[in-house]
């Protein structure tokens, strides 16, 4: 394995992370605009609770109970696939 190589994998599972991390960003703020605009309470188990409400003023508001504990292993889930694939592949023989 060549140091290039190495570089290449850690560039991967880095970026994989990342890409999982704006998953779950844009799934969070996807489910907050949802239970905003319908007044509803949206619970993920062990990771968080969106709680939409209308006041009396009629103007609709919302609340977030979360767990990073919970966020950090969705966005872990999310990143193995891709993790294992680039810790898995094995380079072509040099010769090929």
């Amino acid at each position: 394995m060549t140091m290039a190589g190495n570089l290449d994998r850690l560039f991967v599972i880095a970026s994989s992370f990342v890409i999982a991390l704006c998953l779950a960003s844009i799934g969070a703020m996807g489910l907050a605009a949802w239970s905003f605009s319908q007044a509803a309470t949206i619970e993920v188990p062990l990771v968080a609770t969106f709680r939409g409400y209308v006041e009396q003023s009629g103007s609709h508001a919302m609340t977030v109970q979360g767990s990073w504990l919970g966020a950090l292993v969705v966005v872990l889930i999310l990143t193995a696939p891709l993790a294992t694939v680039a810790i898995a592949y094995r380079d072509r023989p040099e010769g090929i």
